[in-house]
C-alpha cells in the first residue's frame, strides 16, 4: 500500500503517516470541478496531532508515496494552502480539498 504523509510545510513536524500509524487509511477523489478530495480516516489516540494539524491548515504538505512496478519512488504533492481541510471529530474522518498537485520521480533530483 501507499505511504501518506501530512508534514507542516514550514516547520517540518508530521503528522499524519502510515508508515508511523498503518491503521491509518486514506482515499484520493476527482471532483468535477478538477480539484481532488483526500479522505483520511484517523484511528483512536491522534487528538493531539489533529489538533495540532488543525491549527496549521493552511501550512500542510500531503504527500503520497506510490511503488512503480520497475521499484522507483513516485512521489505525489498535493497543494493544500487554500485551507480546504474539514474534521468530522465524530467519526475521526479528515478531509482536504486540493487545487492541484505534482508528481515526481524523487531519484530524478538526486545528484
Amino acid at each position: 500500500m501507499a505511504r501518506f504523509l501530512i508534514k507542516h510545510a514550514v516547520g517540518g513536524r508530521t503528522f499524519v503517516d502510515t508508515d508511523t500509524d498503518p491503521r491509518i487509511q486514506f482515499e484520493v477523489k476527482a471532483q468535477d470541478n478538477g480539484r481532488k478530495l483526500i479522505t483520511v480516516y484517523l484511528p483512536v489516540g491522534m487528538e493531539m496531532e489533529i489538533a495540532e494539524l488543525l491549527k496549521w491548515r493552511q501550512e500542510l504538505n500531503v504527500f503520497i508515496f506510490d511503488e512503480l512496478e520497475n521499484g522507483l519512488q513516485q512521489k505525489t504533492w498535493f497543494y493544500s494552502g487554500d485551507g480546504d481541510l474539514h474534521y468530522n471529530e465524530t467519526d475521526r474522518v479528515l478531509s482536504i480539498g486540493s487545487s492541484g498537485d505534482i508528481r515526481y520521480l524523487p531519484s530524478n533530483f538526486l545528484e
